[in-house]
Parts: C-alpha cells; structure tokens; sequence
C-alpha cells in the first residue's frame, strides 16, 4: 500500500490547527484561574463547553484530515476522507493524466474559502484520474468530500498531491498488476470473463 496525502486536506489542517491550539490554551488559561478566583459567575460553565467543541474541532484538523489521502492497494485505489473511506476499482479507472485544477475550476468563480484552500495550488500540475463511472458510495459524493476533489468537464478524481509523478505511477503499476491477475484467472479458467461472472 503507498498512501499519498492530498494539498487540500493538508491545506485545511495547517490553516486551523495553530488557530485553534491557541484559541483551546487561552480558554483553558481562563476556565483554571476562575475555579482559583472566580470570576465568570453563572456563565463559568459556557468557558468549560466552548473548549470542549474547541478541543473536538482540533483533532478534526489536526489528525482526522492528516489520515484523508488516497491510498493505492493492490486491490483498489482508497479515497479516504476524516468520516468516509471509498474504495475504487481499477476495472473503472480510464485513464491515469496530468493536469491543473485550474483547467477544472475557474478561480474567480470559487467561494472565497476555496479560494483561500486552491490559492498555493491552482496552477499546479495534479493528477486526474478518469472514471467510466462512480462508484455507487460516491453517489454524493459532496456531501462527504470537498467538490474540488472531483472533475466538473470529466468524471474523475481531481488529486493535488505532492508528489504527482509519482502518484501517477503509482496507480498505473497496480493497475497494469491488477490488470495482469484477471488476465491470468481469465486463462487458467479456459472460459470467458462473461461465463465466469454467471457461475459466481
């Protein structure tokens, strides 16, 4: 298994991780020195709650979206994203390309917190993996993975990695072996592909 990770997850990570560990330490400075000397009154209770939706969106950016990437198995190619995971079929997968997220998006079209996201890698080469279709898990597919992930001329995956050479062989190789295993079954078996998928 190689697991590369994405520029839009890693980007989203760095922009609120810092924000929000020195937003958690001043609230946790604030709710210690008022049970030492109160001062919060009735309302002491509300420091102690806003830390704790502090502390849930920190390991939200700072360690599920460090786990999201894509993963490339022998098997399939893993989306994983902070609550959902997708496996994909190399049997779907087209073509392996190179592209832009600009050629995709128009930046001035974006909201202004995409923008913000793309900004360091619009104009960067990325990889595009065409699809002859979704797999029913990505049905919608926004509503568990930003839509810059996804192709709006084609259908395919939009991945901005750091690496997308290598990305790219990556996935070509364990399709080619993926390829050559169903080959193999295919002539061992001595019938059609079709005739195999009746009897199972």
């Amino acid at each position: 298994m190689k697991k590369h990770k994405l520029l839009l997850y890693d980007q989203m990570s760095r922009r609120m991780r810092g924000k929000l560990l020195w937003l958690g330490l001043a609230l946790l400075v604030l709710a210690v020195v008022d049970l030492l000397r109160p001062f919060l009154g009735t309302y002491w209770y509300l420091v102690w709650l806003v830390l704790g939706v502090v502390a849930m969106l920190w390991i939200y950016y700072s360690i599920l979206l460090r786990r999201a990437g894509v993963v490339v198995t022998p098997g399939y190619l893993l989306l994983r994203g902070p609550f959902k995971q997708v496996k994909i079929s190399y049997g779907r997968i087209q073509t392996v390309t190179s592209t832009q997220m600009s050629q995709h998006f128009d930046f001035d079209t974006l909201k202004a917190r995409e923008r913000s996201l793309v900004r360091p890698f619009i104009g960067a080469t990325c990889t595009f993996v065409n699809l002859n279709s979704w797999p029913k898990a990505l049905n919608q597919r926004t509503l568990w993975f930003p839509r810059l992930l996804f192709g709006v001329r084609r259908e395919g995956l939009l991945l901005a990695s750091p690496n997308w050479m290598q990305l790219n062989r990556d996935i070509e190789e364990a399709r080619r072996k993926w390829h050559d295993a169903r080959q193999q079954k295919t002539k061992k078996d001595g019938r059609s592909l079709a005739a195999q998928i009746l009897d199972l």
